[in-house]
């Protein structure tokens, strides 16, 4: 019998005969891992092991640092960890195995993350997602170590998320702040940090249709000067005026009470305007050399903007996160150290790559969307993700969408390898409901699990020993038996 769970250990050293009671009884040794051994007497009993005297299961304190944890398995059950989250993840091994084949296998087991975090971002703001389905994939995505669920509320096409202070940007269909603060406390309890995700100054379509004098105006193109050539900004914050900033900063400062444990925050950044062509809007372009000179551009104007937004963040406790298409392309201002890169793309030659990024000290998710963006409808020539394809690609933390070179888009390899430095603060996946019609929420669910289960496997252990055979079984016995 194989140690059955994911994400797989890093050590085992299985012996021989297996561990399934007909009743156990689980202590913790410290207060502090109680709650977590409550929760696994009431998980036992789903799987008709009640509480009783055949076995104990004993949650101890060890050396072990944050996630990592030991498990010694005989006539009964030692747990070794530091923290309620390594017990968490501990107990979450055993239970894996008892779904999947009924029984744990005797030995010791050992392990620790690769990297810190492992995220799952959702586009709950272009498609209605109802709270107990959010709930239902928290839950799914904490059962294989992901910690971390950026919620982005706000999109073009919608704004999803209760507002105290701006109520008619909200869209009819939308999570109440009871739903959120229920959704928040249910993150916390699967030791989950929820990351909220309020993008500006672009994305901002539906709140500023109720402001339209704060958009930017439209580009221009120089090669064709009728209407059609307009460069639409409908979408757009006017980061050239100080009011259109106090209006991003009254939008956060609104929806800050709704995460009171949440230590970062993204911001944005991306999809501002079309930054292959962002001399074409004069009103940028003016902007930039009044405040730099002649050779401020729009770039500056953006990253002055972040930064401004990153610091209000800081003030309510918040580590401050963008997107990195439009960062590190400014010539005057140069981006806040501390801005949290996360990392999707380099699908045009002017994006920077991430050697850059690590050179000048920021940290970095990443979120490689070729492999990792679940569009929906795959708009934009994006394809769903699948196990397989991130197996052929071998993926790691460490392996990002790849540059442009001489040989075109995608030919250069960009890695940060193994042992990652402390600047790689994780990965995560990321669904976009870019199209909200091709699929239900259900479908959603069905179609992210094992792409997402696949990521977790390879976030935690820096790669796998599984083959994807391996994986696959593994994935479908942990499934099969959730139900039973």
């Amino acid at each position: 019998m194989i140690w059955s769970a994911l994400p797989q250990p890093a050590k085992a050293d299985l012996t021989t005969g297996t561990w399934r009671p007909a009743s156990a009884r689980v202590s913790a040794a410290d207060a502090a891992f109680a709650h977590e051994a409550e929760r696994l007497q009431s998980d036992l009993a789903a799987l008709d092991i009640p509480e009783g005297g055949d076995a104990r299961i004993l949650i101890g304190p060890a050396d072990l640092v944050g996630e990592a944890y030991e498990i010694v398995v005989g006539d009964d059950v030692e747990i070794r960890v530091a923290t309620p989250v390594g017990a968490f993840r501990a107990t979450r091994q055993l239970l894996h195995n008892l779904r999947a084949q009924g029984a744990v296998p005797r030995g010791s087991v050992a392990g620790v993350p690769a990297v810190a975090e492992r995220g799952i971002h959702l586009d709950a703001a272009r498609k209605f997602y109802p709270a107990a389905w959010i709930i239902r994939m928290l839950h799914d995505a904490a059962d294989v170590g992901i910690n971390v669920f950026q919620w982005h509320f706000s999109e073009n096409e919608g704004f999803r998320l209760e507002s105290a202070a701006f109520p008619e940007v909200v869209s009819a269909e939308h999570i109440t702040r009871d739903e959120a603060a229920q959704i928040v406390e249910i993150a916390r309890d699967l030791h989950i940090d929820v990351v909220p995700s309020l993008d500006m100054p672009g994305h901002l379509r539906q709140a500023l249709e109720q402001h339209p004098d704060l958009r930017l105006p439209p580009g221009t193109d120089p090669d064709d000067p009728a209407e059609a050539g307009i460069i639409g900004t409908d979408h757009a914050l006017d980061i050239t005026r100080p009011e259109a900033l106090e209006f991003a900063k009254r939008l956060i400062d609104d929806m800050v009470p709704v995460f009171p444990h949440s230590t970062k925050w993204n911001l944005g950044g991306d999809e501002f305007v079309a930054f292959e062509r962002i001399e074409d809007y004069p009103a940028l372009t003016d902007a930039a050399h009044a405040r730099y000179g002649a050779q401020g551009t729009g770039f500056d104007l953006l990253t002055d903007f972040v930064n401004e937004i990153a610091a209000h963040l800081r003030r309510h406790g918040l580590q401050p996160r963008v997107w990195n298409d439009g960062m590190l392309r400014s010539a005057q201002v140069p981006l806040d150290p501390e801005v949290v890169l996360t990392w999707w793309t380099n699908w045009h030659a002017g994006m920077r790559p991430v050697s850059e990024a690590v050179a000048a000290g920021h940290r970095i998710v990443n979120v490689n969307d070729n492999l990792f963006y679940y569009v929906l409808g795959e708009n934009a020539g994006y394809r769903y993700p699948t196990a397989e394809r991130i197996w052929e690609a071998d993926w790691h933390p460490g392996l990002f969408p790849r540059l442009w070179g001489p040989d075109g888009q995608g030919t250069v390899r960009q890695e940060i390898v193994a042992p990652y430095p402390e600047l790689l603060l994780g990965c995560s996946f990321a669904i976009w409901s870019d199209k909200g019609g091709p699929q239900t929420v259900e479908e959603v669910a069905a179609g992210i699990r094992a792409p997402l289960r696949a990521m977790a496997e390879r976030a935690w252990n820096g790669g796998t020993a599984l083959s994807l055979s391996e994986f696959t079984a593994l994935d479908a016995a942990i499934d099969e038996a959730r139900g039973s």
